[in-house]
């Protein structure tokens, strides 16, 4: 099981397009416009972001934004045998929402389905057989047009998706944990608490056995945390950010600053607080270079060679809800065989709960925070 593409729902297809493609370096695949929306396909490696807007007040697009801020509405998954991932799924009580199609396209056959998930979170999942479209065909499109990619000088920033985060409600942590586990087949790998004097959040992730497709579901430990606004302002679950996984994340930073991407601040503080760890894998060069870009480093103490490099951007759309996480799981050292850092550094979430929370301190929703203590469980 493997992420085939995200659907965002949003207000303006086009421009939504547009800043993917001068903010992030993503390239345009396809327009369409039908009677449903305006759909726009952006690609970077093995990402495929679908942008869909809506073109009259009755469709489901119009719906879901009706009831949340732009965002990720569906989370697809393609899977090797459809039937049987279907009738396990029914099995353990998930609600299909689209029934099983099946279209023969040129040059193979693409089924699929889709599956109520949490909130109004959906998850399409899908087989193909052969070479197919990205998405099914619709019944005479208006407007379609398949883009070719032109040539261009701009590196290739992103390879694929690391993991996708979803936030539940307090006390939805564990039902949630037990229908991803039962229902797709996904098993918990690691845990954290995070605790300041005001606010807190608790969090599980993921991981597919198979594939190695990572969730990590956050749910509010305290009545002001930033998951309980996120809530609040998404109005209900739903997915807070995915991470874009990079083989260079000094180089592809650099990159997007020069494009004026807007990212996460990192005190001063943190790089000193860095120095200090004990079993520091990296060099002082290359922390000079993590201090200038703004850049998190972590690693676990048993594989200090792994380190784990992340930053973040700022909210993408007007709400402060959906970001997302610029990832490198490096190996640092001279063994023949380096290990890429694995799970989610400690220090890290962290730094980033103390970064989205001095957002809320700006915004008013939180006053200032102290003594912020992390607990970290494995699996």
């Amino acid at each position: 099981m493997n992420i085939d593409h995200i659907c965002f729902y949003v207000k303006d297809a086009i421009a939504t397009r547009d800043w993917f493609i001068q903010k992030l370096g993503f390239r345009l695949v396809e327009s369409s416009v039908s009677d449903s929306g305006t759909i726009e396909i952006v690609r970077a490696g093995t990402i495929y972001f679908v942008l869909c807007a809506a073109t009259n007040a009755c469709s489901p697009i119009a719906r879901f934004l009706q009831h949340h801020p732009p965002g990720v509405a569906d989370v697809a998954f393609q899977v090797k045998d459809i039937e049987t991932t279907i009738a396990h799924a029914v099995q353990q009580g998930a609600t299909i929402l689209q029934p099983l199609q099946t279209q023969v396209q040129a040059h193979g056959t693409l089924k699929w389905a889709t599956l109520a998930a949490w909130g109004d979170l959906t998850h399409t999942l899908l087989e193909r057989r052969g070479l197919t479209s990205l998405l099914p065909h619709t019944a005479t499109p208006a407007v379609s047009a398949c883009v070719v990619e032109p040539p261009t000088q701009s590196p290739k920033l992103f390879v694929g998706i690391d993991h996708v985060v979803l936030n539940v409600a307090a006390g939805e942590l564990e039902q949630a944990v037990n229908w991803y586990e039962q229902v797709l087949g996904f098993r918990p790998q690691q845990g954290f608490t995070i605790q300041t004097t005001y606010s807190a959040l608790c969090s599980r992730v993921m991981r597919h056995p198979l594939s190695g497709v990572q969730l990590p579901i956050n749910e509010p430990a305290s009545p002001n945390s930033q998951i309980q606004e996120f809530l609040e302002v998404n109005r209900g679950p739903g997915v807070q950010h995915i991470a874009l996984e990079t083989t260079d994340l000094i180089k592809a930073i650099a990159h997007l600053r020069q494009r004026q991407l807007s990212l996460i601040h990192v005190p001063p503080t943190y790089y000193a607080q860095l120095r200090q760890r004990v079993g520091l894998p990296l060099t002082e060069t290359l922390l000079q270079q993590l201090e200038q870009q703004q850049i998190l480093a972590d690693w676990q103490p048993e594989r200090q060679q792994a380190v784990l490099l992340q930053t973040f951007t700022q909210p993408i759309f007007a709400e402060p809800t959906f970001f997302f996480e610029l990832i490198q799981r490096q190996a640092v050292g001279m063994s023949d065989r380096p290990e890429r850092a694995q799970g989610f550094g400690e220090g890290n979430f962290r730094a980033l709960f103390e970064a989205i929370e001095r957002e809320q301190i700006k915004r008013g929703s939180l006053h200032p925070l102290s003594n912020v203590e992390t607990s970290v469980e494995s699996y």
